[in-house]
C-alpha cells in the first residue's frame, strides 16, 4: 500500500477531517504538489482531488466522498504545506496530549481562502500509534 492511501477522510456532522500517519500525510502532500492539474487519488474513506484554477483556495465536498481542492498554485500550497507541517509537528512533539492538527477555513477578510470553502481539519496520528480505522 502506498503511504498516501493510509490517509483517511471522514465527515461527521458536516465537519471534514483528513487524517493519517505522518508518512501518509507527507506522501499525499507530495502527490498533490506534483500534480496540480486536475488530479485525484483514492484514500481510505474517499477521494482527494485538486485542480489548479484562478483565485483563492476553495475546499469543498463533491458527491459525499470526494474532498476537492481548487485555486491558484500559490493557494493550493496552503494544503500542501499544512500536510507537511502537521506531519512534522507530530514527529517532533514531546507533549502528546492532543494530536497535532491544522484548521483550513475561511475567516472574514481572508484573501487566500474562498468564502465558499467548507472548514477542513488536517490531523496527524502519532508516528508510533496503530492506524485508526474509519468506517
Amino acid at each position: 500500500m502506498d503511504d498516501h492511501q493510509r490517509c483517511r477522510l471522514s465527515v461527521d456532522d458536516g465537519e471534514l477531517e483528513l487524517a493519517g500517519p505522518p508518512a501518509a500525510l507527507r506522501g499525499l502532500g507530495r502527490l498533490l504538489r506534483q500534480h496540480p492539474e486536475p488530479f485525484e487519488v483514492a484514500i481510505t474513506g474517499g477521494v482527494v482531488s485538486q485542480e489548479a484554477t484562478a483565485g483563492p483556495l476553495l475546499v469543498r465536498m463533491q458527491d459525499g466522498t470526494t474532498l476537492h481542492f481548487s485555486g491558484g498554485r500559490e493557494y493550493l500550497d496552503i494544503i500542501w504545506d499544512a500536510l507537511d507541517g502537521v506531519a512534522e509537528q507530530a514527529e517532533t512533539a514531546d507533549d502528546r496530549t492532543v494530536n497535532r492538527h491544522q484548521h483550513i477555513e475561511y475567516l472574514p477578510g481572508d484573501h487566500y481562502r474562498s468564502p465558499d470553502s467548507v472548514p477542513l481539519v488536517i490531523v496527524a496520528d502519532w508516528p508510533d500509534a496503530p492506524q485508526q480505522l474509519t468506517y
